[in-house]
């Protein structure tokens, strides 16, 4: 599938406006509705970065960057990122206690 395609996909899955992205991602809906027909084809790098954060996925999968993003480092290392550092010992945390309860079960 094709950067237009995942783009549209993605934000009709999420059950967001061309607007909403638009606001997400600092662009108009205009420019969302050119980058999902194809007319804009040559995106800067941080906007392929806030329009992936938009549709929460990584921008590898947007641009088939090769990176395979069904591998879960990358997956938990887009969702980290996005979280205060407080928040994210917190899940490292979450993840010790599910780790110590598999192996109190082993």
């Amino acid at each position: 599938m094709d950067f237009k395609s995942k783009l549209k996909k993605k934000r009709q899955e999420l059950n967001l406006t061309l607007e909403e992205v638009a606001k997400r991602v600092g662009v108009s809906a205009a420019t969302i509705q050119r980058y999902e027909s194809g007319e804009i084809k040559n995106l800067r790098n941080d906007k392929v970065k806030r329009l992936a954060d938009a549709l929460e996925v990584t921008p590898n999968y947007l641009m088939d960057w090769g990176e395979d993003d069904s591998d879960i480092n990358t997956i938990a290392a887009h969702a980290l990122s996005d979280l205060t550092t407080d928040e994210q010992k917190k899940v490292l945390e979450f993840a010790q206690f599910i780790k110590s309860q598999r192996d109190k079960n082993d």
